[in-house]
């Protein structure tokens, strides 16, 4: 739970940026403006090149939290994550409807689906994976899954979630990939 009150604390604070520095987001930056947007109906994405970006980007983020995770910061960094994607999300939005109301929204909804059904479950597993991990390390008087079996054994099941976590991301990069342009293209078309 913490961390969906620091993703909406981050939420609220990408509008607020947004409503604060509306010129600096609506007028100097191409994020979402009519000519983007028009390009992207023309762009033919070269997919294989597109999903070893996707999955060097997806796969980075599992690595430096994992990385983060066994030092002391561990806990930190999660919740940084949680408040910068929170943040990143607001932003989205806020541009997307004040320059394009509700189909701005669905313009949003359309660039992130399908991966994102997959990508939010395994962006939580990844963080609460994190948080145990840390606090194991940390704190193993708190660590309440580290009392069953050996310390072998739970470093085993360690490595087991976060190859589970890897191949959820990995999926996701593949829908992002391959069928994410696919749909984009066609909603943009009719936007």
């Amino acid at each position: 739970m913490c961390w969906l009150y620091l993703y909406l604390g981050g939420l609220l604070a990408g509008v607020f940026a947004i409503n604060i520095w509306r010129g600096l987001f609506l007028q100097d930056m191409e994020l979402l403006n009519a000519a983007s947007l028009s390009r992207l109906q023309y762009l033919e994405v070269d997919k294989g090149a597109f999903f070893l970006y996707v999955v060097k980007e997806r796969i980075g983020i599992v690595i430096v939290l994992g990385l983060l995770a066994t030092t002391y910061v561990g806990i930190y960094a999660v919740s940084a994550f949680a408040l910068w994607t929170g943040a990143m999300a607001g932003i989205l939005l806020s541009v997307a409807s004040i320059r394009y109301g509700i189909k701005g929204i669905a313009l949003v909804m359309a660039g992130t689906m399908p991966q994102y059904l997959l990508l939010v479950p395994a962006c939580i597993m990844l963080m609460d994976w994190c948080c145990k991990l840390s606090t194991a390390l940390y704190h193993p008087e708190r660590a309440y899954d580290m009392k069953y079996g050996t310390k072998k054994q739970y470093l085993l099941r360690k490595a087991v979630q976060i190859l589970v976590i890897a191949g959820i991301m990995i999926a996701g990069s593949i829908a992002e990939s391959y069928i994410n342009p696919m749909l984009l293209s066609f909603f943009v078309k009719i936007f």
